[in-house]
């Protein structure tokens, strides 16, 4: 199946569960936290929605979001894959090569036994030759330094982290879609007795970060702020945990995550950070 095929077939899903439940799209829009015109273009296929949405309209319409979110995780394991002329600059051996041993041939009698020790003796009496060599020369320079410098070691080289946005081009976004959780850790927590946890995460590829909130109950929401003065929030729509959307984390300003039960106006918060002042800390 091509990815555009897949996009449809679950843009199909989608559109057959909304119209078995009778619900329009300012309707999805009042039931979750996302637009109508975003529900618009996912349930038409115009755009792959997220995978917090497909399970929102599954738990909606009051069905088993695993099919759903299968064929999701399917197609972006797919959208994500590396396309095939990327997968072949690995070094595939070429057609017709054959490692050694490999060719059929008998194994050499007394003949390739006798090459081998000659060559053998060869090499070793080339070894031998620039060894004297190499000693004279330190005799006659009256020094111990060699003569000439040892090359030095090629640098390692570590990939970077590939990600779809930095700093403010991350605002609103997914940190998963834009694959900031590829280096991201968590830099500060929180609770809110006695179960819920709040974690500040962070991408340093991304300079970005996000709230996170677990054990949590439905209605608790997660906000996450930065010195700039942005914000970005969630709420529990079901299960027990949600995280909210990126917001920038330049190196020097500030960012922090708070949280509150959906009856409560105190909210509870992590301590700040601040990236530069941590640098070293990070992987």
């Amino acid at each position: 199946m091509d990815r555009a095929g897949s996009v449809r077939d679950l843009a199909s899903e989608l559109l057959a569960l909304k119209k078995s439940s009778g619900a329009s799209f300012a309707r999805l829009s009042e039931q979750t936290h996302y637009a109508k015109s975003s529900w618009e273009r996912w349930v038409n296929g115009k755009q792959f929605p997220p995978r917090d949405a497909v399970e929102s309209l599954a738990r909606l319409c009051e069905t088993d979001p695993a099919p759903l979110l299968a064929l999701w995780d399917e197609e972006d394991a797919r959208r994500t894959a590396p396309e095939p002329d990327e997968a072949n600059e690995a070094g595939a051996p070429e057609a017709g090569d054959a490692p050694e041993g490999a060719s059929g041939e008998a194994p050499a009698g007394p003949t390739g036994r006798r090459r081998r020790a000659l060559w053998g003796a060869l090499v070793l009496a080339v070894l031998l030759v620039a060894g004297a060599a190499a000693y004279g020369a330190v005799a006659l320079t009256g020094s111990d330094e060699p003569s000439a410098a040892p090359r030095p070691k090629p640098a390692v080289k570590v990939a970077a982290v590939r990600t779809g946005c930095t700093l403010t081009g991350c605002e609103g976004r997914d940190p998963k879609k834009m694959n900031c959780g590829a280096d991201a850790v968590t830099v500060r927590t929180g609770s809110i007795p006695k179960d819920l946890v709040i974690e500040l995460r962070y991408s340093r590829a991304c300079k970005a970060a996000w709230g996170r909130i677990s054990f949590a109950q439905v209605g608790a929401t997660v906000v996450v702020n930065n010195s700039d003065g942005a914000a970005q929030a969630d709420v529990v729509h079901f299960d027990r945990d949600v995280y909210t959307p990126l917001i920038a984390a330049p190196d020097d300003g500030s960012v922090w995550a708070c949280a509150s039960l959906p009856k409560s106006g105190e909210p509870s918060c992590t301590g700040d950070f601040v990236p530069s002042r941590e640098k070293a800390q990070q992987p």
